[in-house]
This record gives structure tokens, C-alpha cells and sequence, in this order.
């Protein structure tokens, strides 16, 4: 049996940028509504929450499961038929979300692409982007250390 993995999940510039800015609008929102003594000033605060809930905080491999680490819990991912595992810096290039986060503390959620399909994204950094083809699901990841990820995963999934 082999021992689990830990991959954190740094945070590129896109993050960086896109949550700052998102989050300074939505707490220049909520002081605008609460100022006015409106009733849904509070409804930036629950937006901002609920996305860094969904955050990634890294991935650990374990057998035939991914656990991608959310704040106060963990996505589990079974990637025991896995077909292949490819670094791709390009993955999130020209991906359209179809339902998810769009880069409030996380690129997560289901995506499409021309080149993959449709997918599923726990990502941060796209520098980093790990595409994982399994028999019924393409996820795409984005751990630090590519490389590595990519090496442990083939080497700790059976059929690979």
C-alpha cells in the first residue's frame, strides 16, 4: 500500500488578482447597501464566504483517490481508472465555466473546453495545471510541484 501525498495549492497572479479585487468590490457593496440601511447588505459577505469555503487548499493522492483540501473539508475524487495524467500549462486556456467559481478564492466547478470537453477544475495557479483523463471524468488540478504530482499519481494508481 503506498503512503499518501500532499501537494499544497499555491495561488497564481489570476487568483491573486481576480480575489482582491472581487472581494474589495463586494465589501465596497456591502458598506454602500449597509450605509442605506438596506436589507440584503449583507449578501456580498455570504458571496465572499461561501466562495472561500469552496477555496482550494491543496491535494493529497491516496490510492485510487484525489482529496482536494477545501477549507473545512475535503472533495473527494476517485481517479481509479485513470488513462492518463498530463502537465498542461494551457488546460484553463479558453475553458468556459458552466457552473462553479470563476476565480473568487479558487477556479472551481464544471468547465468546457474545445481541447478537453467538458471538466471538472480545483484550481489556483494555471502555470501549474495537472489534466487527469480518467475512464468517465477529466479533472484538472493545479498542485505545486507539477512534476512530482504528476510522477506520484502514475506511480500510486493502479492501471496507470
Amino acid at each position: 500500500m503506498s503512503e499518501d501525498r500532499y501537494f499544497g495549492a499555491p495561488w497564481g497572479t489570476l487568483l491573486k488578482v481576480v480575489s482582491s479585487l472581487v472581494t474589495l468590490l463586494l465589501l465596497g457593496f456591502f458598506i454602500v447597501l449597509i450605509k442605506s440601511t438596506n436589507p440584503l447588505s449583507i449578501v456580498p459577505l455570504v458571496i465572499a464566504f461561501v466562495c472561500l469555503l469552496f477555496t482550494v487548499r491543496g491535494y493529497t493522492v491516496s490510492g485510487d483517490t484525489l482529496l482536494v483540501k477545501r477549507l473545512l473539508w475535503n472533495t473527494v475524487v476517485d481517479i481509479g481508472m485513470v488513462r492518463s495524467v498530463k502537465i498542461n500549462t494551457e488546460a484553463m486556456t479558453g475553458s468556459i465555466r458552466t457552473f462553479g467559481n470563476g476565480g473568487l478564492y479558487s477556479f472551481s466547478g464544471q468547465y468546457r473546453s474545445g481541447k478537453l470537453g467538458f471538466f471538472r477544475a480545483y484550481v489556483t495557479d494555471f502555470k501549474n495545471c495537472v489534466v487527469i483523463e480518467t475512464a468517465g471524468n477529466t479533472i484538472v488540478v493545479s498542485p505545486e510541484n507539477p512534476e512530482l504530482f504528476t510522477e506520484v499519481l502514475r506511480n500510486t494508481v493502479h492501471g496507470t
